[in-house]
């Protein structure tokens, strides 16, 4: 396993960005490091989530494997855009991996609720609403005790690049995404980093009232909505209300934490924590994505859950 050895600095929380207003480019490069880190963190749970489905009258497990999809995206996209500007991503590392239950999101969002490891019940979707909450009424980040929000903080990024308007390098390694162009100028940029907020936890709008014309273009925290209300989002006089057909939620496996030992989750995370190494190359030296072992990590996964274990996500070099 190669392993990032050196020390990584320390990384500041949301609040201190969104206070600093603007960034110099080091800071820059650390917010969104931070922004890798806070996207790749509803990863596990979402995945534990779609992995526990069994039997799924109304897809539900398309939703969520939609949603995990998109996350993986903007993951993907906080670490191009730290390239882009100079920076290079730090993933493969024990400190990069989230130990859950998380009570409050990297960078120092608080949570109400536990961000837990759990199949894809009503209390689960709870979470996930929680998560993805949207800033309603919008709340700008040059307000007075402006409360230290995902929104606010890639705010901030976005004020950033405006004001500092980097040298962007349009050759830096990054992850070739579908229908996602390369990061070749600022716009580009702050295009990328206003995608990011539209789809997920930065979103602006009501939480009863997408602005979306479109089913397409609903951020995840309606998506999630649904499935929590069990009601589909349809269009009555000419205003989005969750008043639709009815949604059954599908039956899910239970799972249980994986015991120290045995360790039935031992070779998920070696394979999990290998996975990280090898994304850090794509950014590091422009290796392409090892999507065998993304495949190979998700028949771990639910294999665990199948046999009644969760699927841990802990780091593990090799050594143990």
């Amino acid at each position: 396993m190669n392993l990032v050895t050196a020390e990584a600095p320390r990384m500041k929380t949301i609040r201190e960005y969104i206070e600093a207003r603007t960034l110099p480019l080091e800071d820059l490069k650390g917010a969104l490091q931070l922004a890798m880190r806070l996207e790749f963190s509803t990863i596990p749970p979402y995945l534990c989530a779609q992995w526990s489905v069994k039997r799924d009258p109304d897809r539900a497990e398309g939703v969520v494997h939609e949603i995990v999809s998109q996350e993986m995206s903007h993951f993907a996209l906080a670490g191009n855009l730290l390239t882009a500007i100079g920076g290079r991503p730090s993933i493969g590392r024990a400190d990069f991996v989230p130990a859950y239950p998380l009570y409050e999101l990297p960078g120092g969002i608080p949570q109400e609720l536990p961000v837990d490891l759990k199949p894809l019940r009503k209390a689960q979707l709870a979470v996930f609403m929680q998560i993805e909450t949207p800033e309603f009424p919008p709340i700008g980040f040059l307000e007075e005790q402006a409360p230290a929000t995902i929104g606010a903080f890639y705010d901030t990024i976005i004020a950033s690049f405006q004001t500092l308007n980097p040298e962007i390098d349009p050759a830096a390694h990054a992850v070739e995404l579908p229908s996602r162009h390369r990061i070749g100028t600022v716009a580009d940029a702050i295009e990328t980093i206003n995608r990011i907020k539209s789809e997920g936890e930065g979103t602006q709008d009501s939480p009863d009232q997408p602005s979306g014309e479109e089913r397409g273009s609903f951020a995840h925290y309606y998506l999630f909505k649904e499935l929590w209300l069990q009601k589909r989002l349809v269009k009555v006089g000419g205003r989005w209300s969750f008043s639709g057909a009815h949604i059954d939620l599908p039956d899910v496996y239970d799972f249980r934490p994986s015991p120290a030992e045995p360790n039935p989750s031992a070779e998920f995370n070696r394979t999990f924590s290998q996975l990280l190494c090898d994304l850090e190359t794509c950014w590091t030296s422009g290796a392409p994505p090892n999507v065998a072992a993304m495949f190979q990590l998700q028949i771990l996964g639910r294999d665990l859950i199948k046999r009644g274990f969760r699927p841990e996500f802990r780091w593990d070099d090799g050594t143990s």
